[in-house]
């Protein structure tokens, strides 16, 4: 029979707790170390092996072998079983820095300190055993996967703060003191002596080492956790098991840190796991419980590895990054941040590019290649992954365009090398090393240098970009050619060339017409230039570069190939687009002046006459002041273009070759008669056949012209103005024609600025020498002396403003009449002939000053009586002049009528205005009448003198008398009241000054007159003392710099040896004085005109009864019979109206 199981058998024997050997024996080492001084540790050490070795796997508390233990049981045995490892020999008894190294050997030492030395040795060994059990335990009683290595001394020692290490280094120290002087009275053993201060100096540093040096200790415990509780989701759960966290690092801000966590996923053998799950669940699966814990940045990484000397993709381990926001992400702007952080943020920016693409993500090796101090600059090798990926060349043009690119992590421009060989993380302004030429490829250019490479390579790509917006569709980008750009400096502008070689069938002209400034924005002129042979030039100029071509400087090569830019673009925008441009040549006349000429030839049906339709156009868009056109043919032309054409013969030293100024004056005057409107019908305006300089003033030209067929050759002269403002000269007039000009040739004397001297001294020796009937009284613009023709004008008008030079002429006229032996009259009853006192006084004939009227009145009439005797004289010898008669046939008596007379009659105008109107009497005032007959009686001596004067001038050139006339401004209104319009019109008349020309000059001349009255001007706008217009008698028109007399001292010493003549009588021709009248009665007075008196005449008959009127006129008569006012005829001022 069977024997039944009971519930004991059913039982399983239970073992003998650990605990309990552990106490027994330790109760046993103390109890014998009390007594006997037996040493403790190795009894201690004895109850641990004997815990250790009878700790058993525990069952649950359940019974079922299903059931896991609880983690109570877990841990004590755990403990059991890591204490027993710790007592046998492994890797920890090894580690002598740590501290818990030296701890069990110290404490055993002290153990063992009251009993014989072998006693604390053993003591010594077996607490060294223990105390690696117990630290075996230890360090993994948090986490058995993390193991805790504890407090290294050197490491405290090194990187401990300052207090700290001193703190417990002075306390080691301390407490060796106090146990040497304690060891040396003998009241302590000598082995306390290292022992204790030893174990005193390990607990400083276990205690202030300890929390810093398991701070990443307890982050990777920490992070671990933290993995465990987001893949324990159903989500994660199947990707992420096994997840193992081997390395944890906190970077950046420690208030916002960014956390990477390395994971290696592992089995449940340990054995390493594909990750291929991981990245197909991708990042979004982690971002929920990331965000639960408060990391809203997230971030996936694979891992490298280095396989067979090459980075590869590590296929079990992937990189968790994470951090408050994007802001935790470090900058790696600087050097300092280091190779490892730039190509872990360049690995996260990378991934985070790659979710916007649903790619896998490429993995980043940086490399410093930064030639700063402290700008970074980051070249990343690409290692692409081995499956779900994009293309490279992908990677570096889409990831890096857009929103999404890294750049927005990175926080740093992000470049792709245009062969995908690397990126390259810099700012542009930081200069690269050489290194980088390790990964650079070839092309681009030849420069060794890395640096440049770099910068042809971004240029290239923006270019390049640049050419696709601004091309039409069917026309390729051309392909710069970057080794043989070049610049120059000057001037504080630059420009430069780019060579571009372009493929069939684009032109250069495809590309000119294009607007280029987007290349260069910074450029302030753009343009393209024909190279010949597919390659072009693209020239611009940056800084202070003109954008006028008028205002480019220089006979560079650039600067030429600058000019040709901007006129081939000026050409193709104004001509039809079928036109087609080739420049032949283009020069610079000057090396410190602005003056181009381009010779350009036209294709495809254009003409140089469509060109020169769009003159305006072209000289707009240029940006050049004057432009001129020299035809070739009908396609060729040269055209000049200046701001000013420095057309001076002062401006020669400004030209490269003198000919060519003379060739630019030629077209510039031929120009200009065009613009003035001297042209026919097709636009042919006309020539200049010769031009020179003056010998004698090199600032002035004469130039010969040809007038075109079918145009009135008088055209020109009615155009002379029009002709200076658009030729830009200052000054000129047309010469008189003579035989030689033919039917269509006339000469031109021009100049940029007056051709007359400021002053010209008085030449008296060549005075002497002229003709006796040619008086010298100045150069004209030629320089050649002007001469007062007495021939064809006897008489001579001298005005002008005070100031302007008009008696320094009068004073050469005298002088000169002087020295031709001529007898003079000097009269100026209104200012006394003060330029005359000093010298010509004593030496006339007669001189009438200040306010002698009658004298005035008596020595034309006495000269009128000698023109008389003189016309008697030359018709009793049967001759038409005194100039013919034969001198040696004449009486002695007869010899006194032949010498010519010359009149001087200054300030004619203010004697004029002498006359004035008599005043109405009704008071009979006595004053009064006087006052009006003393009025009168100079009204009638004026009108007397005045046609005396008359007769005088319109006779008496035969008679050898000539009359000047010196007045501020004489017109022939002025002459009206007289009658004495021949008088006016006999006279030569010198207008000095700015004054009017208006009723002093021929109406005919007038227009020429003003023209030729502006041309005088000098500096400041005014007119020099001395210079003005002389008309003759015969209308020619004149511009004269007159003699400067030299002041009447210089006069008077010229004629100091002159005998005055024997002065003439004209007492005989004096006019009785103004009547007087005195108190009388009305009956006295009324017998006193009653009187009989010889027969007056008419005018003093109209004073008589003026008189009368005045005196016996009563208030009565002021009304008529009917009491009404009668109609006062003398106007309500009561003034008289005189009618001259």
């Amino acid at each position: 029979m069977a024997r039944r199981r009971t519930s004991r058998n059913r039982t399983q024997a239970r073992p003998i707790w650990s605990g309990v050997w552990f106490f027994l024996f330790s109760a046993l080492g103390v109890l014998l170390w009390v007594m006997w001084r037996a040493p403790l540790m190795p009894f201690i050490w004895l109850g641990m092996l004997i815990g250790g070795a009878t700790q058993q796997y525990p069952v649950a508390a359940s019974g079922r072998k299903n059931d896991d233990p609880s983690e109570r049981q877990m841990a004590v045995y755990h403990r059991w079983k890591d204490i027993l490892a710790g007592l046998l020999p492994n890797g920890d008894w090894l580690e002598v820095r740590r501290v818990y190294w030296w701890m069990g050997l110290l404490l055993g030492m002290l153990s063992g300190l009251s009993g014989a030395w072998w006693v604390t040795l053993l003591d010594a060994v077996f607490g060294f055993m223990c105390g690696q059990g117990v630290a075996h335990w230890r360090n993994r009683v948090e986490d058995r996967r993390h193991i805790y290595k504890g407090v290294s001394i050197p490491a405290f020692l090194r990187k401990g703060k300052t207090w700290m290490r001193l703190t417990a280094v002075l306390s080691a120290v301390a407490v060796f003191c106090g146990v040497l002087v304690f060891a040396v009275a003998g009241y302590m053993s000598w082995f306390a002596a290292p022992a204790l201060p030893g174990l005193v100096f390990l607990l400083l540093v276990w205690l202030m080492g300890r929390k810093p040096q398991s701070q990443y200790w307890r982050d990777r415990v920490d992070g671990q956790r933290l993995i465990d509780g987001w893949v324990s989701g159903d989500d994660l759960q199947k990707a992420w098991a096994g997840a193992y966290l081997t390395q944890v690092n906190k970077l950046g801000d420690p208030e916002n840190p960014m956390i990477v966590y390395r994971i290696r996923l592992q089995g449940s053998d340990g054995k390493p796991r594909s990750n291929e799950g991981v990245f197909k669940l991708g990042v979004e699966a982690v971002k929920a419980p990331a965000m639960a814990d408060g990391y809203r940045f997230v971030s996936l990484l694979a891992v490298k590895q280095k396989k067979r000397g090459a980075e590869q993709f590590d296929p079990s381990s992937v990189r968790l990054v994470t951090g408050m926001d994007e802001s935790c992400i470090p900058s790696i702007a600087e050097k300092s941040a280091g190779e490892g952080l730039a190509s872990l943020v360049a690995d996260i920016a990378y991934a985070n590019t790659a979710c916007l693409w649903h790619k896998r993500a490429p993995l980043m090796i940086a490399h410093d290649v930064s030639a700063d101090e402290k700008k970074a600059a980051w070249l990343l090798e690409v290692i692409m992954p081995p499956q779900g990926g994009d293309s490279l060349d992908r990677v570096g043009f889409d990831w890096l365009a857009g929103d999404g690119s890294p750049e927005k992590i990175l926080r740093m421009p992000v470049f792709a090398d245009l062969q995908d060989k690397f990126h390259l993380i810099a700012f542009d302004s930081t200069p690269l090393s050489d290194k980088g030429n390790k990964w650079r490829p070839d092309g681009m250019t030849q420069d060794k240098s890395f640096n440049r490479y770099i910068e042809l390579s971004r240029r290239f790509k923006q270019e390049q970009t640049i050419w696709a917006d601004l091309l039409p569709p069917k026309l390729n980008p051309p392909a710069p050619i970057y080794d043989y750009e070049e610049s120059e400096a000057g001037n504080q502008c630059q420009i430069h060339r780019l060579p571009l070689v372009i493929n069939a069938p684009a032109t250069p002209a495809d590309y000119a017409r294009c607007d280029l400034n987007p290349l260069q924005p910074d450029a302030k002129f753009i343009g393209i230039v024909d190279e010949g042979g597919g390659v072009a030039s693209m020239i611009w100029g940056t800084g202070a570069a003109p954008v006028r071509i008028d205002r480019l400087v220089g006979t560079t090569v650039m600067h030429r190939l600058y000019a040709q830019a901007m006129i081939f673009k000026t050409l193709l925008d104004v001509l039809p687009a079928k036109a087609s441009v080739t420049i032949n040549s283009c020069t610079s006349q000057s090396k410190t002046k602005a003056i181009w000429t381009i010779q350009f030839q036209l294709g495809n049906g254009a003409t140089v006459e469509d060109a020169r339709k769009q003159s305006a156009r072209i000289q707009s868009s240029a940006g050049a002041r004057h432009i001129y056109w020299e035809w070739r043919s009908a396609d060729i032309a040269t055209i000049w273009l200046c701001a000013d054409p420095y057309l001076d013969v002062r401006d020669l030293r400004y030209w490269n070759r003198p000919q060519k100024q003379k060739q630019l004056i030629e077209l510039a005057l031929s120009d200009a008669w065009g613009v003035a409107g001297v042209s026919d019908p097709s636009g042919r305006a006309p020539d200049v056949i010769s031009l020179g300089a003056l010998p004698s003033n090199h600032d002035v030209l004469l130039a010969r012209f040809r007038i075109p067929a079918g145009l009135d050759v008088e055209k020109p002269a009615h155009n002379v103005g029009k002709f200076l403002t658009s030729a830009d000269y200052a000054y000129g007039r047309i010469l008189p024609r003579g035989e030689e000009h033919g039917s269509n040739l006339y000469d031109m004397v021009l100049a940029k600025r007056s051709p007359f001297p400021t002053m010209v001294d008085a030449d008296w020796d060549f005075a002497r020498q002229s003709e006796p009937r040619l008086f010298p009284l100045g150069v004209d613009d030629m320089g050649k002396p002007v001469y007062w023709n007495m021939k064809d004008t006897f008489h001579l008008l001298i005005s002008g403003k005070s100031g302007t030079g008009k008696s320094s002429i009068a004073q050469i006229v005298v002088a000169e009449a002087l020295l031709k032996g001529h007898d003079i009259i000097l009269i100026d009853p209104s200012k006394g002939c003060i330029d005359f006192t000093q010298w010509a006084k004593p030496l006339a004939l007669a001189f009438v000053g200040l306010g002698q009227m009658r004298e005035t009145e008596a020595v034309i009439a006495w000269l009128r009586h000698e023109m008389a005797e003189r016309v008697e004289l030359f018709s009793r010898y049967g001759v038409g002049s005194i100039y013919d008669l034969d001198k040696s046939r004449l009486t002695p008596d007869e010899l006194n009528h032949v010498q010519p007379i010359d009149l001087v009659f200054d300030e004619f105008n203010s004697y004029l205005q002498e006359a004035g109107k008599t005043t109405q009497n009704p008071n009979r005032d006595i004053q009064l009448a006087n006052d009006n007959a003393a009025v009168s009686a100079t009204n009638n001596s004026i009108r007397r003198t005045m046609s005396a004067l008359g007769k005088i001038v319109v006779q008496g050139r035969t008679a050898g008398i000539s009359v000047i006339l010196g007045a501020q401004r004489l017109t022939m209104d002025d002459m009206k009241p007289y009658n004495a319009n021949a008088f006016f019109r006999s006279l030569g008349r010198i207008l000095l000054g700015m004054d009017s020309t208006a009723g002093i000059i021929s109406a005919q001349n007038l227009r020429e007159a003003n023209r030729l009255q502006q041309s005088l001007k000098g500096e400041g706008g005014k007119i020099p003392q001395g210079r003005g217009i002389f008309e003759t008698a015969q209308g020619e028109l004149l511009a004269v710099q007159t003699w400067w007399s030299g002041g009447q001292e210089k006069l008077a010493e010229l004629f100091a040896d002159r005998t005055p003549p024997q002065p003439i009588d004209y007492s005989r021709f004096m006019p009785s004085e103004a009547e007087t009248y005195g108190e009388v009665s009305e009956d006295e007075l009324s017998k006193l005109l009653n009187q009989e008196t010889p027969n007056p005449t008419g005018e003093e008959i109209e004073d008589i009864d003026e008189l009368n009127d005045m005196l016996h006129k009563s208030d009565d008569e002021d009304t008529d019979g009917d009491g009404n006012d009668s109609d006062d005829k003398t106007g309500d001022d009561g003034i008289e109206e005189v009618n001259w």
